[in-house]
């Protein structure tokens, strides 16, 4: 056994003077004294019985003190033992599985190595852009099982995040932290940085290189740019990631529904690590994609996909009261002003009325038949988009309640009196950035509560949602609280605000999905939430969920609209790195560090104790002695 200072063992010599004072000691006796004619002799004896050495110690005294003076010596030395387990029975595997791990051989070999390492009691984390834990608390067999199963993703990679996470979780304390990664790309402090973190947790961390140098070509950043005719400027860096020279084969590809598919090709000659600039112009609406052709490490790199929302000619149908000025209300006037509009007022629901994107209901005074609100209804349940706005017909006419199913929210009463601050929540606040409401003041609306699954987008403090949404089947409906009336009893006077069309604008753009062209072209590893549960089709699956991660390179679904997610990341496409971070040696190994900690602070603390115990027993038996 190794000691911190094993000059502490020399007051083990204490152990003799000890000895030989308990050899020296006179045991005691019971002398009998028959007569004063004995008492000079029993003295002489006793004299000569203290100056013999006893051949046997039994005073239990004496092993008391010999213990504690070991103990002591033993703890002014202080041994060093191991903080952490080198056969940890709890085992944290992160795997980082990002984009440049799907190098050929490099997942598989990091499988390898994170099987070997498997303990008692495994958790198994991936290392994407965010943390994500696969399982916890698996035996080896099950724990190899997730292993194997585990895929490669389009993301960055975050293998210190991880590594924080892992440390900081109170149930892996005295557990080994295995990180097996490329290292191609490392955000944070140096990697010994977090070794010294894990051991003051009493954790051990082990750092497992994969991987080897190889050759790739890459997209790694790209825009776009509003060439104000209807189509876009497309700019994207191409870089070689090798030590030789490379001519490259691109190619644009443009799909849309209103234009015939175009086809562009452009060769680049790049010097080794070099890059190069390339745009594309004349590029339509709706999805492009631009292709590496040259086949190299990693695939999703090769290929950057592009998402123009397609701005389509739209038909509105208005259904209000049979009044002259119907026509110049202020939401017929705000929502006409949009381009590629059609605005169709109706009082009764038309028979053509499937031929319109939108139907919106704006019944003020007269209340819809019955029969159309109930046809309504069933639109709306087939995915057609509605919005309802909220006027006082709608809650007292009972031929209005049949729009009730649908609506997102549940309308309790009309409020006349009250003070309301009008205020965005979770989407809302991005939709409505330019939509100002502080200049509004309400005197009559109606109260609400939100259904389930409903998003609030707008609302009125202690009265519930202005403008709610909820996804039906493919549609929208939505529930806007603001009355249009202009008269001297107006509800509200948001229909007289400089920023009333902005809304109409706003809210419109949104229920169609047509987004600006940076919330439809997105980086890979980044991760939205919405405010209810919509359908989500992936570039391999399609999943009901209240959120989306883009951990894939490819085309996305959602919410009427197409989002088109690239890596675009120059530290994940660079594969060619002779040496990553601190972690290789000269003959391009990784450098042997020794992981385990010796202290002699945990073996000293219990010595401590054990001889405190010991002295508290030693002064017990002096005490009933009456030696002290």
């Amino acid at each position: 056994m190794d000691f911190e200072f094993s000059q502490g063992l020399a007051a083990l010599a204490g152990i003799i003077p000890l000895t030989i004072i308990y050899l020296l000691r006179p045991r005691p006796k019971n002398i009998i004294l028959p007569s004063l004619m004995f008492v000079r002799r029993i003295s002489q004896n006793k004299l000569d019985s203290r100056r013999t050495i006893t051949k046997r110690i039994t005073d239990p005294l004496f092993y008391l003190q010999l213990l504690a003076l070991i103990l002591l010596s033993t703890a002014i030395a202080g041994p060093l033992i191991d903080d952490v387990k080198a056969d940890a029975q709890k085992v944290i595997i992160i795997i980082d599985s990002s984009a440049s791990m799907t190098v050929p051989d490099r997942i598989g070999e990091a499988r390898s190595i994170a099987i070997d390492s498997l303990g008692e009691e495994n958790t198994i984390t991936a290392a994407e852009s965010m943390p994500v834990v696969l399982a916890k608390n698996l035996n080896a067999k099950d724990a190899e099982k997730v292993i194997n199963g585990m895929e490669v993703r389009d993301t960055p990679s975050d293998v210190p995040r991880a590594i924080l996470t892992a440390i900081n979780e109170k149930e892996n304390e005295y557990g080994k932290i295995v990180v097996i990664s490329d290292f191609e790309t490392w955000e944070g402090r140096v990697p010994e940085t977090y070794i010294r973190i894990a051991n003051t947790k009493n954790m051990e961390l082990e750092l497992r290189q994969v991987g080897n140098r190889t050759a790739n070509y890459a997209i790694v950043d790209g825009y776009l740019k509003d060439s104000n005719d209807g189509t876009y400027e497309y700019t994207c860096t191409i870089r070689n990631f090798n030590d030789r020279s490379a001519k490259l084969d691109v190619q644009l590809e443009s799909n849309s529904d209103t234009a015939s598919g175009t086809k562009v090709s452009n060769s680049v000659q790049l010097a080794e690590y070099g890059s190069q600039q390339i745009k594309f112009s004349n590029i339509p609406q709706g999805i492009s994609t631009v292709k590496i052709l040259n086949e190299d490490a990693v695939l999703c790199d090769n290929i950057a996909y592009i998402s123009i929302p397609e701005v389509k000619p739209k038909k509105i149908l208005v259904l209000t009261d049979p009044e002259k000025a119907a026509g110049k209300s202020p939401l017929i006037t705000a929502i006409s002003l949009l381009p590629d509009i059609q605005v169709d007022v109706q009082q009764d629901l038309p028979d053509n009325a499937t031929e319109y994107d939108t139907i919106i209901v704006n019944s003020k005074h007269k209340s819809l038949p019955a029969k159309d609100a109930l046809e309504i209804a069933a639109y709306a349940k087939n995915g057609k988009d509605i919005i309802v706005i909220g006027n006082e017909c709608l809650y007292d006419s009972l031929q209005m309640h049949g729009l009730y199913s649908v609506l997102p929210v549940d309308i309790v009463s009309i409020e006349e009196k009250g003070s309301y601050t009008i205020e965005t929540v979770g989407s809302g606040k991005a939709i409505f950035d330019d939509v100002s409401f502080g200049e509004v003041y309400l005197r009559k609306l109606l109260a609400t509560i939100p259904k389930e699954d409903a998003a609030i987008l707008v609302e009125a403090g202690g009265a519930g949602p202005l403008v709610c949404m909820q996804n039906i089947n493919e549609g929208t409906v939505t529930y806007v609280g603001f009355s249009d009336t202009t008269e001297t009893d107006a509800w509200n006077n948001f229909a007289t605000t400089p920023t009333y069309p902005v809304f109409w604008a706003k809210l419109l753009r949104y229920m169609w999905g047509i987004d600006d062209i940076s919330e439809t072209n997105v980086k890979t590893g980044r991760y939205q939430a919405f405010d209810q549960t919509v359908r989500v089709k992936t570039p391999t699956e399609t999943v009901s969920s209240d959120f989306v991660y883009y951990d894939e390179c490819g085309l996305y679904d959602l919410n009427q609209k197409i989002i088109a997610a690239n890596l675009y990341d120059s530290g994940e496409s660079n594969t060619f790195t002779e040496k990553r971070l601190n972690l290789t040696g000269e003959n391009g190994g990784i450098e042997k560090q020794d992981l385990h900690t010796v202290s002699p602070e945990r073996p000293r603390k219990y010595i401590i104790y054990i001889s405190f115990l010991l002295l508290i027993v030693e002064s017990a038996v002096m005490l009933r002695r009456k030696i002290i």
